[in-house]
């Protein structure tokens, strides 16, 4: 009687245990309704945005949270990336002090952890990747920035591309079945950050290109989701500087301004604290150093760069508040380049939603997000607060442009909004508070008294999407 009574017992507690397995699964493990959308294929085309790149740096740690990684883990499907083990490509941006804010740049470097996969990349994302590169590049030798006058070659075209052909050729030998394309950033970008120095690419050529890349697609027959160019100057690295050197200036005497170079004429202009508090005159994040020298009669500035007095500049007069020792043109982005730089954006997104249209592709509109983001209250998403303020903003990486890995999961789920209305699918979206934040700081945080940060020299010389 009593072995029974065992036996029944055993009995029961399995059939709870299964009842209670099946409702925890029904619980937590929805079916997903995938529409039209098939993942089997998935490929992303685009530059360090889609690469996932934080922090200047490319770097296996933030990759797992390459929208397009995230994207993959939450459906459930294989997904391959070109990986860099820690600390990643060199020049990675690291904290090196809370109070004041210093960053660090770490010298080290790491090494390709993926060569051998068997196949293309679903990731086909390549750092400061141009809009020409996506039909046209096969290696570093011969991507945009390795042509005159740039002569720079780009290394990670060798280590996505691996000598197997051009981005496009690529993703079209893995007869995709779904794309994300985010391309055309760095065409404007690189304008910006290097304040109005770099040319930006021709209308025609971006028109040209754009056009073969959707006809190239069309071939598939896959869907394809577009990202558009997002506002860059909404970006802390160009609105966090200006503004600290705006109050700095309200406690020189006398002084009537930022007195800066600029490109053409007048070859020397002034911005005063109203216009660097309101961001009408962008200082770069790249100018936070010099920053801390306005004032200064040792030409500092240039010793500590490297870089010859240029001509006519006396360093004797104080630096960045005379004529004679005006503030670098390279680090500012005057009325008439930031005016430049939104015809130039709102040129090549007419293009890209123009065409779009001509395809029957969706775009995704990044303006609401970025506005939200740089609006006063940010926004909240998963009971996490975002905004675009320098690292409390929680979104932006320590290079103030790529995302932080909870900013990738915010942009992951503009994506899967997008396939949801494309494929008429019903895929959840990411709660970005289960991904780790990637900036989570142990001490109190500060900016100095003009809220302006200490970055090494030279250190974000390359930033680009």
């Amino acid at each position: 009687m009593k072995k029974l009574y065992i036996s029944i017992s055993l009995l029961s507690f399995i059939v709870l245990a299964i009842i209670g397995c099946e409702d925890y699964n029904d619980l937590t493990a929805p079916e997903i309704n995938f529409g039209s959308a098939d993942f089997n294929r998935f490929v992303c085309i685009g530059n360090s945005l889609t690469m996932g790149e934080q922090s200047n740096s490319i770097f296996a740690s933030a990759q797992m949270y390459s929208f397009g990684n995230i994207i993959a883990k939450h459906v459930g499907t294989t997904y391959a990336q070109a990986t860099i083990s820690e600390p990643g490509s060199v020049g990675r941006l690291e904290v090196a002090s809370l109070n004041p804010f210093t960053l660090y740049t770490n010298p080290g470097q790491g090494s390709p952890t993926n060569l051998n996969y068997p196949a293309s990349y679903n990731n086909l994302g390549i750092k400061s990747a141009f809009i020409y590169d996506v039909m046209n590049a096969r290696s570093s030798t011969t991507c945009y920035t390795a042509q005159p006058p740039f002569n720079t070659p780009n290394p990670f075209f060798d280590l996505v591309l691996r000598g197997l052909g051009t981005q496009m050729e690529l993703a079209l030998s893995q007869d995709p079945t779904l794309i994300t394309l985010w391309i055309g950033n760095n065409d404007i970008l690189a304008f910006a950050t290097r304040g109005g120095l770099f040319p930006p690419t021709n209308a025609t050529l971006f028109q040209n290109q754009y056009t073969q890349i959707l006809t190239s697609l069309s071939s598939t027959g896959a869907p394809v989701i577009i990202g558009s160019l997002p506002n860059g100057l909404l970006t802390p690295f160009f609105t966090t500087v200006g503004p600290g050197i705006g109050l700095a200036l309200q406690g020189i005497p006398g002084a009537a301004g930022l007195v800066y170079q600029t490109t053409g004429a007048p070859g020397i202009a002034v911005a005063t604290s109203s216009d660097l508090i309101n961001l009408s005159t962008l200082v770069t994040l790249s100018g936070s150093s010099a920053a801390g020298l306005l004032g200064n009669t040792t030409g500092k500035y240039y010793t500590d760069n490297g870089i010859p007095v240029p001509a006519g500049v006396d360093i004797t007069k104080p630096f960045g508040l005379t004529p004679e020792n005006p503030f670098p043109n390279g680090l500012v982005l005057d009325p008439t380049e930031i005016a430049a730089y939104h015809a130039l954006r709102d040129g090549f997104n007419q293009i890209i939603s123009g065409l779009a249209l001509n395809f029957g592709y969706h775009v995704i509109n990044w303006d609401d997000l970025f506005t939200q983001l740089a609006s006063t209250n940010g926004l909240v998403i998963n009971g996490v607060n975002f905004s675009s303020t320098y690292i409390q903003g929680n979104f932006f990486s320590l290079d103030g442009v790529h995302p932080t890995s909870q900013g990738y999961g915010i942009i992951a789920n503009e994506f899967i909004k997008a396939i949801n209305e494309e494929c008429n699918a019903q895929i959840p979206l990411i709660d970005v508070s289960t991904i780790p934040g990637s900036l989570v700081f142990e001490g109190q945080v500060s900016m100095g008294k003009y809220g302006i940060p200490v970055i090494p020299y030279g250190s974000l010389d390359n930033v680009l999407f």
